[in-house]
């Protein structure tokens, strides 16, 4: 099961908690009659209320643990988004102030950042690029580029410097991206708040009535936490999946590029 949630999509791991959730209440429903009537008392009922509390409280901490964690990351990815399209700018400006020798860099570095945006955002554009892996090569090239400029003044001077310091900025925090975009949830911290839902949904079926209307509570229930599962599942993993850190930061930065 862990393998599955390892692999499968946010949407499938949400599903199969739905699954599980609900189709605890109804084994809840069809072990209700076959169960002897003495065990329904009004101290059986407490009891299991009481174990039911605990439980559930423990859930809502993990569920509003999870919640917060991934948020962070997105979060975290966001920010490191933001900043990298600011150091696009402020690199592509500092490469125009140093002259026209720079003019071959800023296209390179152009590219670079149009090569970032499909790899991510695909479905943005309708003729994309050639898939490309030399991300880290090309930053690369570009240091040795901006190295090999020979400036003539001391503002020229200045701006190589800089120029060679935001590029090791750019490319430390595209790694970053990476890393922490990667980061998921361990599966295990999805399986144990499920379980103990679907325990939860087990005990209310039990000992409620078996009518249409504590069958659709029980049913929104569940939607309910698969909806949870499903936004933590998406938001651990900020650059792929149907809710992404948003590219405008980064569409900004390429239309300012080469002005």
């Amino acid at each position: 099961m862990l393998h599955f949630i390892s692999s499968a999509s946010s949407f499938q791991v949400a599903l199969c908690a739905f699954g599980f959730i609900f189709g605890a209440a109804l084994l809840g429903f069809l072990v209700q009659g076959v169960i002897p009537a003495h065990h329904f008392s009004s101290e059986s009922k407490d009891a299991a209320k009481l174990g039911a509390g605990l439980v559930a409280t423990l859930a809502a901490l993990i569920l509003g643990l999870l919640i917060s964690s991934t948020k962070g990351t997105f979060d975290q990815v966001n920010t490191l988004i933001n900043e990298v399209a600011t150091n696009y700018i402020h690199l592509d400006r500092v490469l125009s102030d140093y002259g026209m020798e720079s003019a071959p860099i800023r296209a390179e570095l152009r590219t670079a950042l149009e090569v970032k945006l499909q790899e991510i955002w695909p479905e943005e554009f309708k003729d994309p690029l050639p898939a490309s892996h030399e991300t880290r090569s090309r930053f690369e090239q570009m240091e040795v580029e901006i190295a090999a400029l020979k400036p003539s003044t001391a503002f020229q001077t200045r701006m190589q410097s800089l120029a060679l310091q935001l590029e090791e900025d750019l490319l430390h925090e595209r790694w970053m991206i990476d890393v922490v975009g990667e980061g998921g949830v361990p599966p295990l911290l999805l399986v144990i708040p499920v379980v103990w839902i679907a325990f939860l949904t087990f005990l209310y079926a039990l000992f409620s009535p078996r009518n249409f209307t504590v069958i659709t509570v029980l049913l929104c229930c569940s939607l309910s936490i698969a909806g949870a599962i499903f936004l933590i599942d998406e938001m651990a993993g900020p650059l792929d999946g149907s809710i992404k850190v948003s590219s405008a930061p980064l569409h900004l930065a390429l239309d300012q590029l080469g002005k």
